[in-house]
């Protein structure tokens, strides 16, 4: 379990430090009455390749509808060797601006923590923190990155509703589909 915690914390860390390192510029949001959003995404938080010892996975099922936003978010981080860290969001906006940047954000419904071997249990019950992926476009070495973080004072971490999260990660497999 302190090998869990440990592996969120610096995670968690790594994160802080990522988003507000890479930092994408974007333009404003374009207003949208009707998108879907569908995404499946498996990322790597130290480069393009693959990843060994852990899986990184951001999945999203959102729409906006008459300018609502709504839908599910799930961020999962598998550690072979410690266990699961699952962060679940529900979706209260989906915007894309002119550069073809998709940033969904919402209230984290809950963090489950499993450690291996052991009981899941919720992590930081009760609270409810803004959490946000950004979809960024392929740059022009044909990478995608992802931005993804949750406000969190102790990491001087915020998320901002309808706000873009800095890139962080890369996109090693999966896709991710906008209709509109």
């Amino acid at each position: 379990m302190r090998k869990l915690t440990t592996a969120l914390a610096l995670t968690t860390a790594a994160v802080a430090l990522a988003a507000g390192t890479a930092g994408t510029a974007v333009a404003a949001p374009m207003p949208a009455q009707h998108l879907t959003l569908d995404s499946w995404t498996l990322l790597n938080e130290h480069g393009p390749g693959p990843n060994p010892g852990e899986r990184l996975t951001a999945w999203v099922s959102a729409r906006t509808v008459g300018g609502h936003a709504g839908g599910h978010a799930v961020v999962q981080h598998v550690f072979e060797k410690t266990g699961t860290i699952r962060a679940e969001f529900d979706v209260d906006c989906l915007t894309v601006d002119g550069t073809g940047t998709i940033t969904v954000t919402g209230p984290i419904a809950q963090i489950v923590v499993t450690p291996l071997g052991g009981e899941p249990h919720l992590f930081e019950e009760g609270r409810h923190p803004e959490a946000g992926l950004t979809f960024y476009p392929a740059d022009e070495q044909h990478q995608r990155r992802v931005g993804w973080n949750r406000t969190d004072p102790q990491r001087h971490s915020e998320v901002v509703k309808c706000g873009a999260v800095p890139a962080g990660f890369w996109v090693i497999d999966g896709g991710t589909f906008l209709r509109r």
